[in-house]
């Protein structure tokens, strides 16, 4: 196999893919219940126990970083969609899920927990799952621009059309 036809925004797309395929699978939730509790802690929580801010961006990612090496190595032509386009809109829509986990990190009973001493924090996977998606979504955008596209080209209606093999 010929890593030297692999650029630099490739690198990034298929490493954060691959960072977010094993940060998945650490825990994404810190759960302190202090001296209350005999001071101990857990951690849980993956990436598939949040579909909508976990699932649904593993998958984009994933996705991007699967057609990224095979478009590298030759084993895949992108044919009439315009793909770096489209590996921006879902890595961007990743970031933007799984930022909207980071900050708010909503938890179901998370309230009930805090009232008993219960601290949930966000866990080491979260964290550098974040991380990994950020990367892949920066590679896709140096991607796109590297492509000939403009970030201009966004707000088009027509580009955008086009860039899903429409006329």
């Amino acid at each position: 196999m010929d890593f030297s036809k692999f650029k630099t925004s490739d690198w990034l797309k298929v490493g954060g893919a691959l960072g977010f395929l094993i940060f998945g699978f650490l825990n994404w939730l810190s759960i302190d219940y202090g001296s209350d509790f005999g001071g101990a802690t857990e951690t849980g929580a993956k990436v598939f126990d949040f579909f909508f801010t976990g699932t649904i961006p593993w998958i984009l990612v994933l996705g991007t970083g699967i057609i990224t090496f095979l478009m590298a190595t030759g084993n895949m032509k992108s044919g009439k969609a315009n793909l770096p386009m489209l590996m921006l809109i879902a890595t961007a829509v990743a970031s933007v899920l799984i930022l909207i986990r980071l900050i708010f990190n909503p938890l179901d009973g998370k309230g009930a927990l805090e009232a008993l001493g219960v601290d949930v924090g966000r866990g080491i996977g979260m964290i550098l799952s974040t991380i990994a998606v950020l990367v892949a979504t920066a590679g896709a955008f140096i991607g796109y621009t590297e492509s000939g596209g403009n970030i201009n080209d966004l707000k088009d209606i027509n580009k955008l059309k086009g860039g899903f093999g429409g006329n």
